[in-house]
């Protein structure tokens, strides 16, 4: 067998790329479970995390954290068309969705509860783009349905430094007591200020977070998602507030 042929090389060539991409199609395939595990657990710490059950550095078991999602947290899926739960739709429902519109319509709220099973919070799922990124996250509401509780920014790809300060502890932590509504409960939502609050202006103190520095346009995609997310949840959140 000539091993320098033109026909020998491209053979074995293409032997290389079928085991190769065979043997990767198989590890993706049989890690999927695990990965979407992984995600899910993900999705579960930044909701606690969002609420301030846990913190980002939790040292504590998967497994124990999970008992405690579970335990403290219940899950809807909210119409945000018409403001109301959406009656036979499932969290499952909502994941296997393909349709854009129905992913924008049908959004999944989750409720803390206290340790007695009385309703503590609402966690919102927030996204949008910053400057470089689909930014995801989750704003938590106090009882009153006005108070923010805590935020948190989980995936993004923003600048390390700059707009990835997004998910810093320290200034997620800003978020917490800032108000959503007005004086004449008028939805504003909270926005990130270019530069540093001015707490001696009532405004900017209720509804104001310091700015990222350096980070203008992530700052203001910030801004701009989460009272676009507000909106869409309004209606839910008006209806549990005349309740």
């Amino acid at each position: 067998m000539n091993t320098s042929s033109n026909g020998y090389v491209m053979g074995f060539a293409v032997t290389v790329c079928v085991v190769i991409s065979t043997a990767l199609a198989f590890t993706a395939t049989s890690l999927k479970s695990t990965q979407e595990a992984a995600a899910e657990f993900d999705r579960q710490k930044n909701v606690m995390m969002a609420v301030g059950i846990v913190k980002a550095d939790d040292t504590r078991p998967r497994g124990e954290l999970e008992a405690l999602y579970k335990q403290r947290f219940a899950e809807v899926v909210v119409d945000t068309k018409d403001g109301v739960v959406a009656a036979g739709k499932t969290v499952e429902d909502v994941q296997k969705m393909k349709s854009a519109e129905d992913k924008k319509r049908y959004r999944v709220v989750v409720l803390s509860k206290t340790e007695d099973g009385k309703p503590d919070s609402y966690v919102l799922p927030i996204s949008g783009k910053g400057l470089w990124s689909t930014i995801y996250g989750y704003l938590a509401l106090e009882g009153d349905l006005d108070h923010v509780r805590g935020v948190t920014f989980y995936k993004h790809g923003e600048t390390p430094g700059l707009g990835g300060e997004c998910e810093n502890p320290a200034w997620c932590a800003t978020w917490s007591g800032k108000s959503i509504l007005d004086a004449q409960k008028k939805l504003v939502g909270v926005a990130v200020k270019k530069g540093k609050v001015d707490g001696s202006i009532p405004a900017e103190k209720a509804h104001k977070v310091d700015g990222l520095s350096g980070a203008t346009i992530t700052s203001n995609g910030i801004t701009n998602f989460v009272l676009a997310d507000l909106k869409a949840f309004d209606g839910y959140l008006t209806g549990l507030r005349s309740k």
